[in-house]
């Protein structure tokens, strides 16, 4: 987890162990640029193993080049991360 992350999650109150049920339960996971992906929890996904009231408004930035998690951020809506576009 990169430094950055880190302060993140100790500001939005975050634990290691949410981050690992996010990664562990994750079934979306899209590419979002500079080899960078958004893996996060379905609300769907999230109802149906009954974990944690926020598993499915949380999602973890992962970058491919250093392995590690950029950052952790909350979903608004149901846009995945708006700010945060695809990549074909």
């Amino acid at each position: 987890m990169s430094a950055h992350a880190h302060l993140r999650c100790q500001a939005r109150g975050v634990r290691d162990a949410f981050v690992g049920a996010i990664l562990t339960h994750a079934d979306v996971d899209h590419p979002i640029g500079d080899n960078c992906r958004i893996i996060r929890v379905s609300r769907q996904r999230a109802q149906r193993l009954n974990i944690d009231d926020r598993l499915g408004r949380y999602a973890v930035i992962w970058s491919d080049d250093t392995a590690r998690i950029v950052t952790i951020l909350p979903i608004h809506d149901s846009s995945s991360a708006a700010r945060y576009r695809r990549t074909t």
